[in-house]
């Protein structure tokens, strides 16, 4: 049976006081949705927790290599807010204490989820340096899989500083209740997309976020191919489906032409799909390999699921082939007639 071994770096520095209720009731919500995810992929996981942070303790293992059917709660009391952020010292701990977990084979596979409200500031025991040559290793053996909850604004400095796929790093609103909820709700369905994939033969993943807030702009122009001319868009007053949208707007029916705009997780997407991205600034909209990879699905062999996440400067947009998806009410449809193969 596959098995993978999760660990959780929650940082409880003194920071993470006025969202402390939020955050563990949405840690909580987040290890009920790997436990549900790991039934239905018909998959085994253990859960290790360690919380980072206090002035006195610095690292403290909440749980260690528990079946995730059976781990308990976390409860507000169980955090001690106070002191400062030696995050990839706490890194280094969790990867050691998931190390004696490992029986070396290939189907184990091995997900940190490191979560902070602040940036690394007190590392040396044993240092930055040290935890990032680890990490670095693990990642080598493609069976270690590393993503970061980190704070608005601080995605970039964290894939240039520390060498971290930018796929592998998702914003969060640190410092609100709602902020806090949308990022583990993120983080859930992450997880959810891991575990379809690593049922499909994926051990490891550089796109653990649907992320494409790391292409500029530029880069669309430079690597993918502009269809602005070719394309056109609709936006339903109401819910509706899709090819009622297409037909409602004068437009004739093709299958494949239709593209719904990615609002929502995705729980099935073919891996021959169609990608377009839509710059939100000019109009202007480009399809190609880039897009697919930068989702995480340009090498997937079968269905994967597919999350929103960071979109940065762009719309992103799927290619439909069904006639009944509902559209949401103010998402919108793109229509590109060239790429479609049966008309009715």
């Amino acid at each position: 049976m596959l098995k993978t071994n999760v660990g959780f770096c929650i940082d409880e520095s003194a920071s993470v006081i006025g969202i402390i209720k939020s955050l563990v009731e949405s840690y909580n919500k987040n290890v009920d949705g790997i436990r549900v995810s790991v039934l239905a992929e018909g998959q085994e996981a253990s859960m290790t927790a360690l919380a980072f942070g206090h002035r006195v303790l610095k690292h403290r293992i909440l749980y260690h290599g528990k079946q995730v059917q059976t781990v308990e709660k976390l409860k507000v009391s169980d955090l001690y807010p106070s002191g400062m952020t030696p995050l990839f010292d706490s890194l280094y701990r969790v990867i050691k204490k998931l190390e004696e977990l490992d029986d070396e084979k290939e189907e184990t596979t091995f997900v940190i989820s490191v979560i902070t409200d602040g940036q690394e500031n007190s590392s040396d025991d044993p240092g930055v340096p040290t935890a990032l040559k680890l990490m670095e290793e693990k990642i080598g053996t493609d069976r270690w899989t590393f993503a970061f909850l980190v704070p608005l604004g601080r995605g970039d400095y964290f894939s240039r500083s520390y060498r971290i796929p930018i796929g592998n790093i998702q914003e969060w609103d640190e410092q609100t209740e709602a902020g806090t909820e949308e990022a583990f709700i993120k983080n859930t369905a992450a997880f959810s997309g891991y575990f379809v994939s690593k049922s499909r033969g994926v051990k490891s993943t550089k796109s653990f976020y649907s992320n494409i807030s790391g292409l500029t702009v530029r880069k669309a122009r430079k690597d993918l191919s502009e269809i602005t001319n070719q394309v056109s868009f609709i936006c339903p007053r109401t819910e509706c489906q899709i090819r009622a949208c297409i037909m409602d707007a004068g437009k004739d029916w093709i299958k494949g032409a239709a593209f719904y705009q990615l609002t929502k997780t995705e729980k099935r997407v073919h891996s021959y799909k169609l990608v377009a991205l839509r710059v939100k600034t000019s109009g202007k909209v480009y399809c190609g390999q880039d897009a697919r990879d930068m989702l995480g699905i340009g090498q997937a062999k079968d269905t994967v699921r597919l999350v929103p996440g960071e979109h940065g400067k762009f719309d992103v947009f799927i290619q439909s082939t069904s006639v009944n998806r509902k559209i949401p009410a103010g998402s919108e449809v793109m229509y590109w007639p060239k790429v479609g193969t049966q008309r009715k």
